[in-house]
């Protein structure tokens, strides 16, 4: 049985009243990049969007945080040098950003195919 796929409806994903004013900034931000490209969303994206511009949002903050630190090191109570908490943050929130975009259609392009070439010795000789 095949399943008939789902269209994409012609409308305005409605902002959560209760983002951070980074977040919503974000998300205006990030509507816009997913509209200029061609990416159409539907009511169901909402959600995805959200927690997008969320995320964006908290790398943001943890960039100034790094840069109010001036390194993405501290000290630990002992003295000794460690990783800052923003810049092991930092990691986990790319991280789940890049799963995120993924969900509303941003992906790595995949390459085109390449030709079979017939000829071994061009092949080999890079012709």
């Amino acid at each position: 049985m095949r399943r008939k796929q789902s269209k994409t409806v012609e409308s305005t994903i409605e902002k959560s009243p209760r983002l951070s004013p980074w977040a919503s900034l974000e998300f205006d931000r990030l509507l816009a990049e997913l509209e200029k490209s061609g990416i159409q969303l539907t009511p169901a994206h909402r959600c995805t969007l959200i927690v997008c511009a969320t995320l964006r949002a908290d790398i943001r903050r943890c960039w100034e945080v790094l840069t109010e630190n001036g390194s993405d090191y501290c000290k630990a109570g002992t003295g000794a040098v460690k990783l800052h908490p923003a810049a092991a943050r930092l990691d986990v929130l790319r991280r789940d950003l890049t799963k995120a975009l993924a969900l509303l259609g941003l992906q790595k392009p995949k390459p085109e195919p390449e030709e079979p070439c017939e000829d071994l010795e061009a092949l080999l000789s890079g012709e």
